[in-house]
């Protein structure tokens, strides 16, 4: 995976300033949450399944605000990228934050300055098992490992992680409306706390 944090860490050509100086994003995430999820014009109607069980090669769409929808991708690896690329950008990243997934990323999301992308993140930590130093931004995609090139579809288990990390990021971004929280170190804990929980194996 490209390395976020030197993009993170440079600052921008035309004000001078670093990421660090931006607005925090996480004391901002109550009016994003609020938002309705909009499909990307872009994406064929195919590409979407409400059932899960009736696509082959799942994944997991996670948007910055938290919402989440199932995408079926195609089995052919070239079309898998050009899928990923539609959504989420013509630099596309993957990351490995667990044996049997990946994250697809957008390669430049702190220089293009996209959102952040709290679930994903809290995500990748709760796998890795650790707190990133860096942060996720634009849209993420969940899915299953690379095997021989062609990505693979993401397990029932993953996926239920996943998407419930998400729900409960969503559920905090309105708690935080009526209660902020003191910090953006305190913000971060209590969202690693929440998606820790969702995935605790059982």
């Amino acid at each position: 995976m490209t390395n976020q944090k030197g993009r993170q860490e440079a600052p921008d050509p035309k004000t001078g300033r670093k990421s660090y100086d931006l607005p925090d994003p996480w004391h901002h995430v109550a009016q994003t949450a609020q938002h309705t999820r909009r499909r990307p014009a872009a994406v064929p109607d195919q590409l979407v399944h409400r059932d899960p069980r009736a696509t082959r090669v799942r994944a997991l769409h996670i948007d910055p605000d938290a919402t989440s929808w199932h995408l079926e991708l195609p089995e052919d690896a070239s079309a898998q990228h050009d899928v990923l690329c539609r959504l989420i950008g013509d630099t596309v990243d993957r990351a490995m934050y667990h044996r049997q997934a990946l994250l697809h990323v957008h390669g430049n999301g702190a220089g293009m300055r996209l959102p952040v992308n709290p679930a994903a993140w809290a995500l990748a930590c709760a796998w890795r098992r650790l707190d990133l130093p860096y942060l996720l931004y634009g849209p993420v995609i969940v899915t299953g490992p690379d095997t021989s090139g062609v990505i693979e579809t993401l397990n029932d288990r993953l996926l239920s992680q996943a998407e419930e990390v998400a729900r409960r990021t969503k559920e905090l971004h309105l708690e935080w409306s009526t209660r902020p929280p003191v910090s953006e170190s305190a913000a971060r804990h209590e969202l690693l706390a929440y998606a820790r929980r969702a995935t605790r194996p059982s």
